[in-house]
């Protein structure tokens, strides 16, 4: 293995600074692999910037027999793609059978979260002016849209508006599940259209 101390807290192999901490944890990054059953398909160039910009904190968790990773699989190929020849392990002892369930488990239960955009955007604002937004995944475009969607007034009356039209259409279920989950933190249909809307780039003004 090629691990180069950099002296400033990382480990260095190929492009990715390890934090010290893992260094107990590495192991040759061709003796594990990802799961053929792995079905999330993430975004490795973001995972890729999280890790040059700011180190890789954690590790990738691996069936012990079979050395197939179940958790971190897009972590791993960030690593392959950033060219270190070791990546920090730790081994499970499950069977294949738990191995799956807490693979859907590790990521169906974090999709569920619903964040607070108050908080997060408050948080991104203190990054941003300390750090700048490389490695946290999102862009200044996309901070002032949660930026918008927070200003959502959820306290709207009907009658302020006067007479409110219907909107109604048909979808097929893959474009409603979508719909769904991008406006989870609505309470209502109503909510949920005008969080589409400022997701798409609406800032809340009307037109004539």
């Amino acid at each position: 293995m090629h691990l180069q101390d950099t002296g400033d807290g990382f480990l260095r192999s190929g492009r990715v600074r390890f934090h010290n901490g893992l260094a107990p944890l590495m192991c040759p990054i061709d003796s594990i692999q990802p799961a053929p059953y792995n079905y999330n398909n993430g975004d490795v160039d973001a995972v890729c910037e999280s890790i040059e910009t700011s180190g890789m904190y954690r590790p990738v968790y691996v069936q012990q027999d079979t050395g197939n990773i179940i958790a971190g699989n897009h972590t791993w190929q960030a690593c392959k793609e950033l060219g270190a020849d070791v990546v920090p392990v730790v081994y499970l002892d499950v069977d294949d059978s738990k191995a799956r369930r807490i693979m859907v488990a590790d990521n169906q239960i974090a999709s569920l979260a619903q964040p607070d955009n108050g908080l997060l955007v408050a948080l991104l604002d203190e990054i941003d002016d300390e750090y700048g937004l490389l490695g946290t995944g999102l862009t200044q475009m996309e901070v002032e849209r949660l930026r918008l969607l927070n200003d959502i007034p959820l306290d709207t009356e009907e009658d302020s508006f006067g007479s409110w039209p219907t909107f109604t259409v048909k979808v097929p279920p893959h474009v409603m599940r979508e719909f769904m989950w991008r406006t989870r933190g609505a309470d209502d249909d109503r909510q949920r259209f005008e969080m589409l809307l400022r997701l798409a780039g609406w800032d809340g003004s009307a037109r004539e």
